[in-house]
């Protein structure tokens, strides 16, 4: 595998996503949701084992961020009707007082006991820990479009905030990834060039179309090894392992 291109005295900024490339956010989510099953007797209110619960609230989840993404859906609706359209695939009315009351609670309960969760990708702490003495090389940054109440407090719980300079979340930028003002807000903010900067992320379209879009190189982490989208450009690097962050950029 070849190297990054770059000048040796240029100080690299690596601007790495935080879910699914750095905390494990399947994992982390896993154990939140499994808890909250049990908190809340869903078993009992929606007849069914966590497991087709959790099937069905995947796929709800996924639509509605989508919707937040592009700008048709709001925060405090997304964090209503994730739950509250689940509770309706299983009989519940959505839009009954009952409903959305406890669609709040276990939005609540989410964030709250979702923040308690520690597990990181495999991999990552090592490579921060590689990175972070290294100051006068590699400037280390967070890039999310998660809620800024949830992804400052995992990462502080995780023990990994203190190895980034910068954080930015799209709630306090006004834009999301993919937006190309979202990455252009964040070098900007850094007084840097995209030249100098590498977006480093797991989710193709949002991570690494996104920083193509502003001229900044990718490594996408692909840790499934799935195929790129028919027709798609190729990032700039492509890595199953975290670990191989460290021979492109030696």
């Amino acid at each position: 595998m070849s190297r990054l291109f770059f000048v040796p005295a240029m100080r690299l900024h690596l601007l790495f996503d935080l879910d699914r490339t750095l905390w494990d956010f399947d994992g982390n989510a896993d154990r939140t949701y499994r808890a909250m099953f049990e908190e809340f007797g869903l078993r009992n209110l929606c007849n069914v084992d966590y497991e087709v619960f959790h099937e069905r609230y995947r796929v709800i989840n996924d639509t509605l961020w989508e919707a937040y993404r592009n700008g048709t859906l709001s925060k405090e609706l997304l964090s209503v009707r994730r739950f509250s359209y689940t509770l309706e695939a299983f009989g519940c009315d959505a839009e009954s007082p009952e409903i959305i009351r406890l669609s709040k609670r276990m939005g609540e309960y989410y964030v709250e006991e979702g923040t308690r969760q520690t597990g990181l990708m495999p991999g990552a702490r090592e490579l921060l820990e590689w990175l972070h003495p290294q100051k006068d090389k590699y400037s280390l940054s967070v890039i999310t479009n998660g809620f800024s109440e949830a992804q400052l407090p995992k990462m502080k719980t995780a023990g990994i905030d203190k190895y980034f300079d910068y954080f930015f979340l799209s709630e306090d930028i006004g834009y999301m990834k993919p937006d190309r003002r979202f990455f252009d807000a964040a070098i900007a903010k850094m007084g840097v060039t995209p030249e100098q900067c590498i977006v480093i992320g797991d989710d193709y379209k949002v991570d690494i179309l996104g920083a193509m879009s502003a001229g900044i190189s990718q490594i996408y982490y692909n840790l499934s090894g799935a195929p790129l989208p028919e027709g798609s450009p190729k990032p700039t690097y492509e890595i199953r392992e975290l670990r191989e962050i460290i021979n492109l950029i030696l």
